[in-house]
């Protein structure tokens, strides 16, 4: 009902000149890099829907993306924040905003999505539905990305190949306060950011599970021993930073977690946090697309693999074949990715190219950018946005 009803109101509402981004949570990568360009060089006002005003602001503030203060922060669930969604010529969103109402002539509309990887079912139902509409899709490769656009049935030249542009943010991982978070830089780590399996859920969506079958490998466990090895075998420290959807704790002992609130806390961005990694360890994330653009070791935790291909499942079904670094089974894997990440990720790097052509990976910087400018080639703005303002330096 209420989508059929924002449809309505989206169709018949004048179009004006202004722009509407709305992320989950509210410091999602994606959404703060594209408030930051916007506010650089779109010409019309700039709108950031959100669930907290201050927390929003608080966050701006940190993460320095509105020096000249044009972004007009807006609560998602108010009558104001819905008109400016009907009327903004231009939309942007991670998740879908109010219950994903879908296309209308007239206004654009652009899922920056939050992953784009190989997890089944991310943009349709069961019956193969699609629970997001868009006109254009944010994509970081070609592989996964077509997949994708066939899920959410997006119009014909609708991909936008472009990479997500919350990996801006690794240009400024080195300025990171990251002693805030308990991280000490002299020592190098390895990151661990596995997946949710059980969702706790938000608001009116129950949770769920992406696993099925009894008696399947506890991940904690698993990670509990790569962490004892990691550390004490070779001096690498680990940290771990737990989906913020996930029902199961990721506290590991010998390893530090950081939450989404301990960074809204220190005033670090996630993606400048991966950015300092030396390596990554992950799962069924699409982290390590992104990743991928570091050229440094990547391995998978992934003991519950037959319970997750047999749950949600993967689209394509051979994803797991194309990993750009190998799962870990046993102590002797622990210790060759380590070396790997002592010796600078040399031992993989023939493999992660390997696997960036065959996914088809978009490498490049200033995606934000590219983005903006992807867009005004497409004609969807009233006025042109300003040019990129040239770095000295």
């Amino acid at each position: 009902m209420q989508r059929v009803l924002v449809r309505g109101i989206v169709a018949i509402a004048p179009k004006r000149p202004h722009l509407v981004i709305n992320g989950y949570p509210v410091d999602e990568g994606n959404a703060v890099e594209m408030l930051r360009v916007s506010a650089e060089r779109y010409p019309g006002r700039i709108c950031w829907l959100v669930p907290d005003v201050d927390e929003a602001r608080a966050v701006l503030a940190a993460a320095g993306a509105d020096p000249g203060h044009r972004v007009e922060v807006v609560p998602h669930r108010s009558l104001s924040g819905l008109w400016w969604f009907a009327t903004a010529e231009v939309s942007m969103f991670t998740h879908g905003v109010y219950g994903n109402p879908g296309r209308v002539r007239r206004k654009t509309m652009v899922n920056l999505w939050h992953g784009g990887g190989f997890k089944g079912h991310i943009m349709s139902d069961e019956r193969g539905r699609p629970t997001i509409s868009s006109d254009y899709l944010v994509a970081s490769t070609r592989k996964f990305g077509l997949a994708r656009a066939r899920e959410c049935r997006l119009p014909e030249g609708g991909l936008l190949l472009t990479g997500n542009p919350r990996v801006d943010q690794f240009a400024r991982a080195h300025g990171a306060p990251l002693d805030r978070l308990g991280i000490d830089r002299s020592r190098p780590f390895v990151l661990w950011m596995p997946t949710f399996r059980k969702n706790k859920g938000r608001g009116l969506t129950a949770s769920w599970s992406d696993v099925v079958g009894e008696g399947q490998p506890d991940v904690n466990a698993v990670m509990a021993g790569c962490v004892d090895l990691l550390s004490r075998a070779h001096g690498l420290a680990v940290v771990v930073k737990p989906h913020p959807q996930d029902a199961e704790s990721r506290a590991v002992p010998g390893a530090v977690v950081v939450t989404n609130e301990d960074l809204r806390a220190a005033g670090v961005q996630l993606y400048e946090l991966i950015g300092a990694a030396a390596g990554l360890l992950t799962d069924y994330s699409s982290v390590w697309i992104d990743y991928l653009a570091l050229d440094r070791p990547i391995a998978f935790v992934v003991p519950d693999e037959e319970g997750y291909a047999a749950g949600r499942g993967f689209d394509p079904p051979d994803a797991l074949d194309w990993l750009p670094g190998p799962k870990l089974h046993d102590q002797a894997d622990v210790r060759a990715f380590a070396a790997d990440v002592e010796s600078g990720g040399e031992a993989s790097r023939a493999r992660r190219r390997e696997v960036a052509a065959e996914i088809g990976h978009a490498a490049g910087a200033d995606v934000a950018h590219r983005i903006l400018d992807e867009l005004q080639a497409r004609g969807v703005f009233m006025h042109p946005i300003a040019p990129r303002r040239v770095r000295v330096g």
